[in-house]
């Protein structure tokens, strides 16, 4: 069963972000405190090049520790998205709470071609759902 990741890596720099296998074909990412427009550089970078290096086809985008985001940097996240897919890798994000809602709504951020959930167990069953897996209870 290869299922559980079993190291958990902070990818260095200034950059809040933390990265770690979930299971076999999923990343998980998890962002933190205030992102700049140039932390949000940082990190699309980071995880694009992680993704390339790996042979995942899904990674979660959690942004449920994110303090604050600016218009602009809701937009560069979308992008950040964007790129993932055009690199292989599908995007699925958890943990948008009311303030990062709101921002985005009034930034006009359209992440309605991205999954969406609403934390990070919903966004772990749906990529081991879109991988062809279901959870199920052990007898």
């Amino acid at each position: 069963m290869d299922n559980v990741a079993i190291s958990r890596t902070q990818l260095g720099g200034e950059s809040p972000i933390v990265a770690s296998e979930m299971f076999e074909s999923c990343i998980y990412t998890g962002l933190f405190g205030t992102i700049d427009s140039a932390r949000m550089e940082a990190i699309t970078d980071k995880l694009t090049k992680m993704i390339e290096s790996s042979d995942n086809q899904f990674v979660i985008i959690d942004l449920t520790n994110v303090d604050a985001i600016d218009t602009s940097v809701a937009s560069q996240l979308v992008r950040t998205a964007d790129t993932m897919v055009l690199v292989g890798v599908k995007p699925v994000f958890c943990g948008i709470r009311g303030l990062l809602a709101r921002t985005m709504v009034s930034a006009g951020v359209d992440l309605g071609r991205h999954d969406i959930v609403r934390d990070l167990k919903a966004a772990a069953l749906r990529c081991l759902e879109l991988s062809g897996y279901k959870l199920c209870p052990i007898a």
